[in-house]
């Protein structure tokens, strides 16, 4: 009796001991498994975290593909409007990459109203009706429009590239009708630009001063993009500027090459009134 009551005692404290056992087993298994399967903040941070990669992956893609070209001729139809008068004309452009450009307006019946030569540091003004030259530094063209514009930018804001987007910072983005909005920050100016459904193209670049106190805007749309060199080209435009004044352009190339000789150079006066 004595024996089977130890054999009892025996076998209750082994299986005792068994479940202990089977419950540590199943602790660590348990502890392995929540490693193993991040809870759903982690999968949402690392989800989230993905998607910032990936629209800024987007944002650089846009930013660098720029137009590459050597030579650009062109025909434009402009609007302009300020505060005080509006109205539109013809305009004849050709561009030398990284080097100069000419600009010939015209007004009502083809009369030319004004040459302009731009190069890296200083712009001509040609008026053939007065037969008046002026030359300026080309802070003149900041001046008048209130940007801080340098050559390039000008020849990228003329070819559609766009501009302001080299060394920003990203801030945020979000999806409103099927379109991504990204807000960047730069030295001079937060950005927002707002990409095509498929992202591929750039639809409007808005610029706001980084100094709230200067209370400088500047808002690009660009429509009517055509494939050119694998790059989509915005054959219309409209800039908006808003500064101490107002400014309204809108742009729409109705002719144009790249790469073919110089179509609408003039001569450069040799006098002229620097101001």
């Amino acid at each position: 009796m004595r024996i089977v009551k130890h054999c009892f005692y025996l076998i209750l404290f082994l299986l005792t001991a068994a479940c202990a056992n089977v419950k540590k087993v199943q602790v660590i298994q348990n502890a392995l498994a929540v490693k193993d399967v991040p809870d759903s903040a982690a999968l949402a941070e690392k989800a989230r975290l993905d998607s910032v990669l990936m629209v800024k992956g987007i944002v650089n893609n846009i930013a660098n593909t720029k137009i590459r070209f050597n030579t650009m001729n062109a025909k434009l139809k402009m609007d302009y409007e300020t505060s005080k008068n509006k109205d539109s004309y013809i305009a004849n452009l050709s561009i030398q990459k990284d080097s100069c450009m000419y600009i010939t307006i015209r007004g009502a019946m083809g009369v030319i109203g004004l040459k302009a030569f731009i190069n890296k540091d200083s712009i001509v003004l040609i008026f053939p009706l007065s037969k008046k030259t002026e030359r300026h530094p080309l802070s003149y063209l900041q001046e008048v429009v209130k940007i801080p514009l340098n050559y390039h930018t000008i020849e990228d804001l003329v070819i559609g590239n766009p501009i302001f987007m080299d060394s920003t910072d990203f801030i945020s983005y979000k999806v409103m009708n099927e379109r991504l909005q990204v807000s960047l920050i730069g030295k001079l100016f937060k950005n927002l630009i707002i990409l095509s459904e498929d992202n591929t193209k750039l639809i409007q670049l808005k610029l706001d001063d980084v100094d709230a106190t200067k209370h400088r805007t500047c808002d690009i749309n660009y429509s009517q993009h055509t494939l050119v060199k694998n790059t989509q080209f915005p054959l219309y435009r409209t800039i908006s500027i808003n500064a101490q004044t107002k400014l309204d352009i809108g742009m729409e190339i109705k002719e144009f090459n790249f790469d073919e000789p110089l179509k609408y150079t003039f001569t450069i006066p040799k006098t002229g009134r620097r101001k």
